[in-house]
């Protein structure tokens, strides 16, 4: 059973990505960060993404863009309409041009980072997020 954070709530962190190594590689950094009461969910599709999302309402959503069934523009997409529910949503992907940034903006992503990413700035980046004191 997840243990609450110190504000009562549980923090939930969707991460989506088809790949095995980015999954356990992105777990494994925000595992690190010993934030309380905070549950990773994990999905390897873009209609599970959307599936969790839906049913588990994570506050953050780490996305790949390249995904089977359906891509990560369009999970956060479909994220976005779910009524009552605006999780910070970081797209991930290895083409990190401006076109690809452009589209996350234009789509509702609050954040873009390409992969390789670096961990500190992940964690860096989630602690702001997150509002934690480093």
């Amino acid at each position: 059973m997840a243990h609450e954070g110190s504000n009562g709530t549980i923090r939930k962190v969707l991460i989506v990505d088809d790949e095995d190594m980015t999954r356990v590689l992105l777990k494994h950094v925000i595992d690190r960060m010993r934030v309380s009461g905070l549950q990773v969910l994990l999905a390897e599709d873009g209609e599970e993404a959307v599936r969790i999302a839906a049913d588990e309402r994570p506050q953050l959503i780490l996305l790949d863009v390249l995904l089977p069934k359906m891509n990560g523009y369009d999970v956060c997409q479909h994220v976005r309409r779910i009524a009552d529910y605006n999780p910070y949503i970081v797209i991930l992907t290895a083409r990190g041009n401006s076109t690809d940034r452009q589209r996350a903006e234009a789509i509702g992503a609050n954040d873009f980072m390409t992969k390789p990413f670096n961990p500190s700035r992940l964690m860096g980046q989630l602690s702001e997020i997150w509002g934690l004191k480093n």
